[in-house]
């Protein structure tokens, strides 16, 4: 019912150049251990070849293979290999505020013949969403994926290139999908853009990229500080990594829907945390501008910047 009534929103609001399928899910990182989910190593069982993995989310279940819904959404009139950028949603999944973000997103992409890929990483694992405290498990487990659509893409012709970009927790799969132990890759990307990702965890803060990256954050995000992501940005590395901190901005301020406060989960000393989502037209405008000019003209900075 879930999958039914996404595609009913998607269709309803999709452009003709769009086109909703499943591809092949390929769990073929070098770097993945064997285990699977248990409490004490479920950041690390992120790290996995497996489509399930046995998280609480899946029910526990383990399997090796299974498929990925996606969405490609491409300029009219395309008859050849073009630049994508392969979309990764945040913990709550494909909902239909994602669903307008991403279309939204697009079609701004769309008109500098930019394509896009929209990955759902939940609904054929049927997994509803994955929120709660910070959790570096699917930031991990969603790498596979991000590299499933980036193999379709190349394979099928119809990228020439293709970046990564990221919500919350699609930011942190961002990361870790440009990072330095993911190089071995057949296919690559050639930058990533994460948006208001979590970058407290320090294998994640530490990390080398083999492609340049700019983390979009806000200077009231209560949901993911960015003082950890000015952290990351200080480190010496050889491709730039740029931190851009919008101000007066929150969790949510790409999504074009009217303020609120969400609870995001409850800590072991029983404290409620709550997070502020509202829209931020200005970052949302500049940060689309930005991931344009970084895509065309390759230009990427390092250090942070507030906005």
């Amino acid at each position: 019912m879930r999958v039914l009534l996404s595609l009913i929103i998607s269709l309803c609001i999709s452009p003709a150049n769009a086109d909703q399928f499943k591809i092949p899910y390929h769990g073929d990182s070098a770097n993945s251990p064997t285990a699977t989910w248990s409490p004490e190593n479920k950041d690390d069982s992120g790290v996995s070849n497996n489509f399930l993995n046995g998280a609480p989310e899946e029910g526990g279940k383990v399997q090796k293979d299974g498929e990925l819904w996606v969405e490609t959404i491409k300029p009219d009139g395309t008859t050849g290999p073009i630049p994508f950028v392969v979309l990764m949603h945040g913990r709550m999944g494909m909902s239909s505020l994602t669903s307008d973000w991403a279309h939204k997103l697009a079609k701004t992409l769309n008109t500098e013949g930019i394509g896009v890929m929209v990955v759902d990483s939940y609904t054929t694992r049927k997994v509803e969403k994955s929120c709660g405290p910070p959790d570096l498990h699917w930031g991990r487990r969603r790498v596979n994926d991000a590299y499933s659509a980036l193999d379709y893409l190349v394979e099928k012709k119809l990228a020439s290139e293709a970046s990564i970009m990221g919500q919350s927790n699609g930011g942190l799969t961002t990361m870790v999908a440009i990072s330095k132990q993911e190089d071995q890759r057949k296919n690559k990307f050639v930058a990533g853009f994460s948006v208001v990702p979590q970058c407290s965890y320090p294998s994640v803060r530490g990390s080398d990229f083999y492609a340049p990256l700019i983390l979009f954050t806000g200077e009231k995000d209560d949901a993911n500080s960015p003082k950890n992501c000015v952290e990351l940005s200080k480190k010496k590395r050889k491709t730039p990594v740029q931190v851009v901190i919008y101000k007066d901005a929150d969790h949510g301020f790409m999504e074009d829907y009217k303020a609120r406060t969400m609870y995001g989960y409850t800590d072991s000393h029983g404290k409620v945390h709550n997070w502020t989502l509202s829209y931020n037209r200005r970052a949302d405008t500049n940060m689309m501008h930005s991931i344009v000019s970084a895509i065309k003209n390759k230009t990427f900075m390092r250090g942070n910047e507030l906005r």
